[in-house]
């Protein structure tokens, strides 16, 4: 009798054991990614990185950092092996004033949003100058500060127009004003409108989402630009955020949201619907100081720009659970980012967007040289941000 007893308690135990394996299995897609390893850091010197704000890759998976603090792009082919740079401290054509934000289009081309020369300038793989848009103003096809790009699947390019408080929608290589929203551009917190927005993407039908960052939301639109959806509020609670700056859409259409003033990674569905999320402040592995830009390459893998830790992190992609349907991967690849230095920036009319309570940068090569615009003597932002990249 005792024997059976034990017999059956094995047994239990034993299927119990398979249970709790079977569920980790079967949910394996719903956690956060596993960390892999990062590239970087601080320093002047080629495959050093000061404030790194900005990440992409392309269909290659070759890797696009914005080493915004020394004022370059730096390219490290798949294994992170530095094979190429470009760009300098200035104000011509291949020249850059704190970048914030690089994204690589379909056909290769890799777009800088060059902030503080207020322009987006254009540029082959192999480092050439292709072309520049935009100048300092709030005109149409102008900016103030611009800083997330991004490209639909029909090959328009959205673009944060952080100081101006409004988004714009280019035609392929920026020929044409499509959209503006809102088309006024003034800064509020009523659904449609943004204040400082910092980060764009946009899922495979064509629908937008917009970092609203100093309203701590994030917004959703349709191609057309009609308003869709919001959520998230200021606060550090799931689904909660401090000043996020950027989004992206993975290849199995889960919504991610760099939450930098928390120093953390939300995943969200496409509705909002929090998922996981991961990260807190430190230098450690999975840990982050005003993270920025989140970038997807071609195998799921995820790269973030860890700004204020002057380096990359990398996490290998999740498989999906058994029952979650795997999306093909064929999005153009993405960027996204802030940063922090020391010296606020100054400028007609211009409200901060810096993460708040996100440590400064320090040591930056180029003193004075920030990305964040600071506020006029006249407004007070509704947060009270670090000083900042922008």
């Amino acid at each position: 009798m005792t024997q059976r007893v034990l017999s059956w308690a094995i047994a239990l135990l034993f299927l119990a054991g398979v249970s709790v394996v079977l569920i980790i299995f079967l949910l394996q897609g719903e956690g956060p990614p596993e960390y892999s390893t990062s590239k970087g850091k601080q320093g002047k010197a080629l495959g050093e990185l000061t404030a790194a704000a900005g990440v992409a890759v392309d269909a290659g998976g070759n890797v696009y950092v914005l080493d915004s603090g020394n004022n370059r792009v730096q390219k490290f082919d798949d294994k992170m092996v530095l094979v190429a740079h470009w760009g300098k401290t200035g104000s011509d054509s291949g020249d850059f004033l704190s970048p914030l934000r690089l994204c690589v289009d379909p056909q290769g081309t890799i777009w800088v949003s060059d902030t503080k020369n207020h322009r987006i300038q254009s540029f082959n793989a192999q480092s050439k100058f292709l072309s520049e848009l935009g100048s300092l103003g709030h005109d149409p096809g102008q900016f103030s500060h611009p800083t997330g790009i991004c490209f639909d699947y029909s090959g328009n390019m959205w673009v944060a127009d952080t100081g101006n408080h409004r988004i714009q929608k280019f035609g392929a290589n920026g020929k044409a004003v499509l959209a503006i929203i809102p088309d006024d551009g003034k800064s509020g917190n009523s659904v449609g409108q943004f204040d400082s927005p910092w980060g764009v993407c946009t899922d495979p039908a064509g629908n937008l989402y917009v970092a609203d960052t100093n309203n701590h939301r994030i917004q959703r639109f349709s191609k057309e630009g009609v308003f869709l959806s919001t959520f998230g509020i200021q606060g550090k609670k799931n689904g909660e955020f401090l000043q996020p700056t950027d989004v992206h859409i993975d290849r199995e259409q889960n919504l991610y949201v760099v939450d930098s003033g928390n120093q953390r990674i939300q995943k969200f569905t496409p509705q909002g619907k929090f998922i996981c999320g991961w990260g807190s402040p430190g230098t450690a592995a999975r840990q982050f100081l005003n993270p920025q830009q989140i970038a997807e390459g071609p195998n799921g893998a995820i790269y973030i720009a860890d700004t204020g830790n002057h380096r990359i992190q990398i996490y290998n992609p999740r498989k999906p659970g058994m029952f979650e349907k795997m999306e093909p991967w064929s999005a153009p690849a993405r960027p996204r980012a802030p940063g922090s230095s020391s010296t606020p920036l100054s400028g007609p009319g211009e409200r901060s967007a810096s993460p708040a309570s996100t440590p400064a940068v320090s040591g930056t090569p180029d003193e004075g040289k920030d990305s964040t615009p600071s506020p006029s003597p006249t407004e007070t932002p509704k947060a009270t941000p670090t000083p900042g990249l922008l």
